[in-house]
């Protein structure tokens, strides 16, 4: 085996491995004949780590021992997990690892297989920081190679591998915890993701927790009297815990009855088990998963958007995770987006199914042994799996002279099938094309023979190719940029790159280093997302340089060029030049996703965000822009108010909590945004159109031919965007033409008058006003005089009067664009 066939569905409440037999994928089972391993772990007083069922079982007894959804920590800079009874601390990187562990156990234990590679799936919408812990969980896991492969993309793989026809899809992936819509195309063989949308705190989860806090816990509450049981308070970690896996047990029977029985036994803190029953009914459940349907057929409509196509345009939504067999879900959907469903394949188990086919394509690490004596040695070029029947496959041949031949044989072709024989080159080079059957794995012979036609030995002697559809260049999910100072960003790699990339981008200091005394340091934040302020978007990350890396002192203003690769499964490696000490440094990146520290910080967060909403509220209420309007209604529709004011509540005691809380934060902080631009933007095209009227006028009363011309094409640049109704980029004409005016008043003369003048309208404020009086005298017999210079000068003065505190410190950022 050549190839590393073997794929992972590393889930948030289940995980999965799939091999590739052919043109067919075989889920293997575990020890308790599953197909799925609960993402799981518990460690016992006598310090023995179990994953999976009985780690899973064991939650609900045993929560300060045991580990559950640790996937959606991946990357973050929390802090460490840790198992009461035998005081271990282990991450989530650490905590993932031993599942991947128990999953080449099964392996072993089925195929005996030593599995030293596999493909590891990832949600599309990851941060990452979160791929690159990936990466290292498989490291942790005994893994020598753990290709990445995204989520809705290995689901694309398992519906389509042999599909002869092109399509185009929408994969809905609703998982435990995390959502990826994404919408594919199949042509001429080839998988192509032309957009995607997600949510890495959008799953099952979620549900479940709705469940518990607006069914359970009330009804638990009153029937024992119980006040201060809530999620999130230590005190009542267990009882929660228990609910938790009762409702999510409890939903997934739903989806076959109308009701479903949640029956636990329950320690109320009296040395007493008492028993609590409550009849969970698909109506609340359908009541309460309403809106986060609507939050993924919102992303559905905007992955749609951004590749310019309709509903009409896609085939069908492929359906992908356990919520999806929801009949409500399902239902939904399909008015929500009137696209024809497709569940035809299990929802569980079609991502670790589609990352065994891709990993059919992954060879695996090379591991070269020996060989005997007299034998040569052959290294092919080719692809494992391609659209092709006729594909060419080229090699090179270690020790091989004039006159060899290389002949390729498929014994198992009806009839058998040569390629007959063809010449190696003096540099061992060979090159044929065989011919393939679809539907099944091609195996080929290798036959050499020597000049005088003897048969020579060769290793590897044969090799695999299967026909079947394959992903051209994965493509970015999310722009890489870095954070600069006044709350700006500076974009690397737009979103929708195809990967492998690298991008560069040249940035100033603005602070000063130095060496000596270790003061100072160059730290600029890795962002991940689409907003022009850097604060509403992901920091994953810090790219650093301290005083004492550098060999000499670095001032303020001094150039740094960063440099940003990313591979195919979104692994991220960065430089740093600094032309000034003519020095690059590698690997100066600490990938993290980092989150609000404290609760309290948190909670003011929320409260202003919902402060700044009710305010433009209020606003709509008097403008009735319609734009507003349905900003306005997403967030409604979504609950995003109530959901943030839920997990504020959770988070005190509840890290995944605090980590959804932030994230959610995130939205509503961009939604709000959305209204606040539509609300402005009717005044902000009033007056980007009175600046081009008065900057036309200005050009062509004092201006010459160049600077009409160049106003006039910003004018044309700034209708445009009021007519696409494009606000940033009517603010880039808008100060466009700002800046070219002040240019063409500056060299008129004008310009120095027009800051007199102001500064002659704020005399009131002067520190000096015996000073001031003068100096104003003084300015107005220069603009009678018409001495310029002497005006300047005045002015400079002037301005110098004027208490002006100094700018807030913004630690936000060390450098600002070059």
């Amino acid at each position: 085996m050549s190839t590393i066939d073997y794929g992972i569905d590393l889930g948030t409440t289940n995980s999965a491995i799939a091999v590739l037999r052919g043109v067919d994928t075989e889920v293997v089972k575990n020890n308790d004949d599953r197909d799925t391993t609960p993402s799981a772990v518990w460690i016992d007083r006598r310090d023995r780590l179990y994953v999976g069922r009985v780690a899973r079982e064991r939650a609900e007894v045993d929560p300060a021992n045991t580990s559950l959804e640790f996937k959606l920590r991946m990357g973050t800079a929390d802090t460490m997990t840790r198992f009461a009874a035998s005081g271990r601390e282990l991450s989530a990187e650490q905590l993932s690892a031993e599942v991947l562990k128990s999953l080449r156990g099964d392996v072993q234990q089925r195929h005996g297989v030593d599995l030293t590679a596999a493909v590891i799936t990832v949600p599309a919408a990851f941060d990452l920081s979160a791929c690159e812990a990936t990466g290292r969980a498989g490291t942790l896991a005994g893994f020598a190679g753990t290709p990445l492969l995204q989520e809705p993309t290995a689901a694309a793989f398992a519906y389509g591998f042999q599909r002869e026809n092109d399509a185009r899809w929408l994969v809905y992936d609703l998982g435990g915890g995390t959502f990826d819509a994404a919408v594919v195309q199949i042509r001429d063989g080839e998988f192509t993701v032309l957009t995607h949308r997600g949510d890495n705190y959008l799953g099952g989860k979620l549900i479940d927790w709705q469940i518990v806090e607006t069914l359970l816990l009330p009804e638990l509450r009153r029937e024992f009297g119980l006040d201060d049981v809530r999620r999130g308070n230590p005190r009542w970690a267990a009882v929660v815990g228990q609910l938790k896996l009762a409702a999510e047990a409890a939903k997934i029977r739903l989806s076959r009855v109308d009701v479903a029985e949640i029956f636990v036994e329950i320690d109320l803190g009296t040395g007493q088990r008492e028993e609590f029953s409550y009849d969970l009914r698909r109506a609340d459940v359908e009541r309460l998963t309403e809106p986060y349907v609507v939050r993924s057929v919102n992303l559905c409509r905007k992955a749609l958007a951004e590749a310019n196509l309709t509903p009409g345009d896609i085939g069908k939504v492929l359906l992908v995770g356990g919520p999806t067999l929801s009949p409500y879900v399902r239902e939904r959907l399909k008015d929500g987006l009137d696209i024809e469903v497709d569940h035809s394949q299990d929802p569980l188990t079609v991502v670790a199914r589609g990352a065994a086919i891709f990993a059919g394509t992954q060879r695996r690490p090379s591991a070269a042994g020996p060989v005997g004596p007299g034998t040569l040695t052959v290294a092919l070029e080719y692809s494992p799996i391609g659209p092709d029947t006729d594909p060419l496959i080229v090699g090179r041949l270690s020790g091989a002279g004039e006159g060899y031949r290389v002949e390729v044989v498929n014994p198992d072709a009806q009839p058998a099938w040569r390629s007959g024989q063809v010449p190696v080159g003096a540099d061992g080079i060979f090159s044929l094309q065989v011919v393939a059957e679809r539907g099944r794995r091609n195996t080929y012979r290798i036959e050499v023979v020597a000049a005088d036609g003897t048969a020579v030995p060769v290793s590897p002697d044969s090799f695999d190719y299967t026909v079947g559809a394959v992903e051209t260049s994965p493509l970015l999910t999310n722009s890489i940029g870095v954070g600069l100072d006044g709350n700006t960003t500076e974009w690397v790699l737009n979103r929708g790159t195809p990967l492998p990339a690298h991008g560069r981008v040249r940035l100033r200091t603005t602070v000063e280093v130095r060496r000596a005394t270790g003061g100072g340091m160059i730290r600029i934040p890795l962002l991940e997302g689409e907003h022009p302020r850097a604060n509403r978007n992901r920091r994953v990350g810090i790219l650093e340089l301290v005083a004492h890396q550098l060999p000499s002192d670095v001032p303020e203003g001094s150039e740094v060029q960063v440099r940003i690769d990313i591979d195919p499964s979104r692994l991220i490696t960065a430089r740093a030049y600094v032309p000034l000490l003519d020095e690059e440094f590698e690997e100066v990146v600490a990938l993290r996703s980092e989150t609000v520290e404290t609760v309290a910080e948190l909670r003011a967060a929320v409260d202003g965000e919902l402060q700044r909403l009710a305010q433009v509220r209020e606003r709509q209420q008097k403008t009735s822009s319609p734009v507003a309007e349905i900003a306005l209604f997403r967030i409604d529709s979504e609950n995003l108010e109530a959901d943030l004011a839920g997990l504020l509540a959770a988070a005190e005691g509840d890290p995944d909590a605090a980590a959804t809380c932030g994230r959610r934060l995130l939205d509503l902080r961009a939604a709000i945004d959305e209204v606040e631009d539509a609300l402005e933007w009717p005044e902000q095209a009033r007056d980007a159109e009175g600046l081009a009227d008065e900057a036309t006028r200005l050009a062509a009363r004092v201006g010459d031919e160049h600077d009409q011309r160049r106003i006039d094409e910003a004018v044309a640049g700034s209708k445009s965007a009021i007519e696409a109704g494009d606000a940033r980029l009517l603010t880039m004409y808008t100060e466009e033409i700002r800046q070219l005016a002040v240019a063409i008043l500056d060299r008129s003369g004008q310009l120095d008058v027009l800051i007199f003048h102001d500064l002659e309208s704020r005399r009131a404020d002067f520190v000096d006003q015996a000073l001031g009086t003068s100096l104003l005298s003084d300015g107005r017999m220069a603009i009678a005089t018409g001495n310029r210079q002497a005006l300047h000068n005045i002015n400079v003065r002037l301005r110098g009067l004027l208490p002006v505190p100094p700018p807030p410190p913004d630690p936000f950022s060390t450098v600002r664009t070059g």
